[in-house]
């Protein structure tokens, strides 16, 4: 059975962020694996979950606008460096089609996706690349030029492997110069989303001296992320240890401490 999460999400992007789209110049795209719209058009589902045994997917795109769009379609194999760096390559893992696809004005397509084979040990990650395809614009700061917006969305794939055993752990903090990082590692077979991850200080007697939450990100199966944050000064040197607690998508948290000195605060 395939799952589609979020298949009815229809929230629209503000009106801010849509600005920030538009500063995209001819070349650039923007990848926005968090959201599902962008001006008059929209992706659903947000990420696809294929279960163990599933073959066949669909994405589908919505026109909402009152004239003919354009798309291109690219999958991508999804992977992460030794930083956690999102990395994407070609495979042929993946038949899906169309490539290209044009939208009558409100009228929706669906995009489809087949696996050439099934899970394995590990689960296998990919990115579905929805790309809106713009005629170039006139830019009224500079006679004669044009401007190309693109804007892209990123659909996760995500494929199960035989028997699921998501993990993680932390494997150091550090404080350097006032610079708290804790460093994780997927140690499961399956990725896990790190919703946030919390710093929080104490002194000696115990009293809280600062608290801090980044936002996390994907951590796929064997992958190493460090997290940061920067500690105000006064508030680092009444601490003598930090806690940190990283919070998931999956059925576990990450936990740990350091112990530190004023010295490592500046």
């Amino acid at each position: 059975m395939l799952n589609s999460v979020f298949p009815d999400n229809r929230n629209r992007l503000s009106p801010a962020l849509l600005l920030v789209c538009l500063v995209f110049i001819t070349g650039i795209s923007l990848n926005i694996p968090y959201s599902a719209h962008a001006g008059e058009w929209r992706v659903t589902p947000i990420r696809i979950f294929f279960d163990r045994g599933a073959r066949i997917g669909t994405v589908n795109v919505q026109n909402d606008g009152d004239a003919p769009m354009n798309f291109q379609v690219k999958a991508m194999e999804w992977t992460q460096d030794a930083e956690g760096k999102d990395q994407y390559a070609e495979m042929s893992d993946l038949i899906y089609f169309p490539k290209l696809l044009t939208i009558p004005p409100r009228e929706e397509r669906v995009i489809r996706i087949g696996l050439k084979g099934l899970g394995g040990a590990s689960e296998k990650t990919y990115r579905l690349f929805v790309e809106e395809i713009s005629p170039p614009r006139k830019d009224g700061n500079a006679e004669g030029a044009t401007v190309a917006v693109n804007v892209r969305f990123a659909v996760p794939l995500f494929v199960a492997p035989l028997k699921e055993q998501p993990n993680g752990q932390l494997l150091k903090t550090e404080l350097d110069k006032g610079i708290i990082s804790s460093t994780l590692r997927n140690t499961g077979n399956v990725h896990f989303r790190l919703l946030s991850l919390k710093f929080q200080g104490r002194s000696a007697s115990g009293e809280v001296t600062f608290s801090q939450t980044v936002d996390g990100w994907y951590l796929l199966n064997g992958t190493t992320r460090t997290f940061s944050s920067q500690i105000p000064v006064e508030s680092c040197r009444k601490t003598s240890l930090i806690e940190v607690e990283g919070t998931t998508d999956r059925k576990f948290a990450i936990k740990g401490n350091v112990v530190i000195d004023s010295n490592q605060c500046q």
